[in-house]
């Protein structure tokens, strides 16, 4: 039996490399080093992933994958739409190993200059996808009435995703915690609480 059946090997080398990536960043990654992480042999990593471009894309998409924010709209059916995206958007401040990691990945690929085109394509896919899907996320909430519609849904989406993004770099650094940074999350979408005029907490508006 090969070491690949024996053990789940892509989704091994997978794990290794995306621990590498958080842990040393894009620069450093050499397949033999990912090979010994996973405990499989080199030429298991090259059949899985023929080169070194193909490894890092295969990564980054393993780590949005499993972004516990890419649940958005997965089994959230019964809250509102305000507290769907609120609770993805805490989900990026999670101190698990996982998702820190998922979170240094996208700041390690976004935030570097890429040449390879494969990954540029998984990156402006990804950034469309999580756009869309936040978009639909503001939109229940507009539909709902928990989600007051000061600007466009799709602005709302970018100007959050704008600020996650900030916060995810103070809290990777350590300046901020992850609680810390979900309440800069909270303090920013009560602008948009289509319910705060029910509590008599303001007008919400901008």
């Amino acid at each position: 039996m090969s070491p690949d059946a024996r053990g789940g090997g892509r989704e091994r080398i997978l794990l290794a490399a995306t621990e590498r990536i958080a842990s040393a960043g894009l620069g450093p990654l050499a397949m033999r080093d990912v090979a010994a992480d996973a405990e499989v042999t080199a030429q298991l990593v090259n059949y899985h992933f023929p080169n070194r471009e193909a490894l890092i894309r295969a990564s980054f998409r393993y780590a949005l994958d499993q972004a516990p924010s890419t649940d958005l709209m997965r089994g959230l059916g019964e809250i509102s739409g305000f507290d769907a995206v609120r609770e993805a958007l805490h989900s990026e401040f999670d101190d698990t190993p996982a998702v820190r990691a998922q979170v240094v990945i996208w700041n390690e690929v976004s935030a570097s200059q890429i040449e390879d085109p494969g990954l540029l394509e998984e990156l402006d896919r990804a950034i469309s996808n999580w756009n869309a899907q936040l978009t639909i996320g503001v939109l229940r909430g507009v539909a709902d009435g928990s989600i007051r519609q000061s600007l466009p849904p799709a602005d709302i989406a970018v100007l959050l995703t704008a600020a996650v993004e900030g916060l995810g770099q103070r809290w990777l650094a350590g300046i901020s915690t992850s609680e810390e940074s979900r309440r800069a999350v909270d303090e920013l979408m009560s602008i948009f609480d289509g319910r705060a005029q029910e509590r008599g907490d303001g007008d919400g508006v901008l």
